[in-house]
């Protein structure tokens, strides 16, 4: 009997062990590995797949919940602004997180988040009070600062373009920074300035370019999302014409909110018939919103959301910029970029954020 009693301690003390074994390893796993968040993207009418800031916002929120543990849901797409309301509510009900970038959810999100208190939004491009969301905005009139710099620079007709989406704050400021870096960079300059009033319309975007280059533009900076990759292709297809007869890019694009070379990525022949391959983006205005996500998931992960709270990403923390690398620029025009990074950063350059503070608007064909 002595036996058999000893038999099943032992049994049930291995039992135990094991099963505290367990216990302690899922418990670990679930702290430092998963976080299992539910996170929702819904996207503005550029769609996920805008090579912009929508995209950032679907890839980053993806990698993130690859890393750690959590799921990113399917995008939700918003096709017309007067879905926004419904997608938002949709959003909510199947996530615990929703990452939403575009300055069009202002109006909408406030009512959505007070009726989904128990779920938290991060919003990109625009500010509200809720204490279930957490802002973020950028200075964006610093990154189209330098693209405006660089683009003078580079310019060899003395005139410039600007495409921008629509009227609303983060392209006002693309914009006018835009003008502000150019005329810096060359006094003389001229810019043509014009908006899309869309930011999924690759054909408007394309006769837009196709427009200013005609006008003798030979660096367009294109703020419209989707809108852009028709430029990039009127961009593409005029370059090819210049490889063939000077061996040289004559046409470029200044691409938006994340580096764009890539889809600037072309193949075509050279005046002496030999394949090449080249980017018709000359450099891209970057906004870090891979940096601005990923940070906000990382604080509610560890139980640290700040909602009711809003961010400002500046040049001063690399928040906004120029990409790390810009195969298309000149090292001497890399050398004056970086001095004017460390003139804005210092304070000792400062540029506005509205087309009230541009001093300058001469030589300027259209309204900012």
């Amino acid at each position: 009997m002595k036996k058999v009693f000893s038999l099943i301690t032992v049994v049930l003390s291995a039992a135990l062990i094991i099963v505290g074994c367990s216990s302690k390893s899922s418990n670990g796993n679930s702290s430092s590995n998963n976080s299992g968040l539910k996170i929702g993207v819904v996207t503005d009418e550029g769609g996920a797949k805008d090579k912009s800031f929508n995209q950032s916002n679907v890839e980053t929120v993806k990698a993130w919940a690859e890393k750690n543990g959590g799921k990113a849901l399917n995008p939700i797409e918003t096709k017309n602004q007067s879905d926004i309301a419904a997608n938002l509510q949709n959003a909510a009900k199947a996530s615990d997180v929703i990452s939403l970038a575009g300055f069009y959810f202002e109006k909408e999100l406030p009512k959505v988040a007070d009726s989904f208190a128990d779920k938290k939004f991060i919003f990109i491009d625009g500010v509200v009070q809720n204490k279930n969301v957490e802002s973020v905005t950028f200075s964006e009139h610093e990154a189209g600062y330098l693209a405006g710099y660089a683009a003078a620079l580079q310019s060899k007709t003395g005139k410039v373009g600007y495409i921008g989406g629509a009227k609303i704050p983060a392209v006002v400021k693309f914009g006018v920074g835009f003008v502000q870096g150019a005329k810096a960079a060359k006094k003389d300059i001229k810019v043509v300035y014009n908006y899309s009033g869309s930011f999924n319309d690759t054909n408007k975007g394309k006769t837009l370019a196709a427009t200013m280059f005609d006008a003798g533009a030979d660096v367009i900076f294109v703020a419209a999302g989707g809108t852009g990759s028709g430029s990039i292709k009127e961009a593409q297809e005029r370059a090819t014409k210049d490889l063939k007869e000077s061996g040289e890019v004559k046409h470029w694009i200044v691409g938006v909110d994340k580096d764009q070379y890539s889809e600037g990525v072309f193949k075509a022949k050279d005046k002496d018939g030999k394949d090449v391959e080249k980017s018709v983006i000359l450099t891209s205005a970057v906004k870090r919103i891979d940096v601005a996500v990923s940070n906000i998931l990382d604080a509610i992960k560890a139980g640290k959301f700040e909602g009711g709270k809003a961010r400002v990403f500046t040049i001063k923390e690399d928040g906004v910029g120029l990409p790390a690398e810009n195969p298309n620029l000149s090292d001497d025009i890399k050398a004056k970029i970086k001095t004017v990074v460390e003139d804005l950063k210092s304070g000792k350059s400062t540029v506005a954020a509205d087309a009230a503070g541009v001093a300058d608007k001469a030589n300027i064909d259209g309204e900012l």
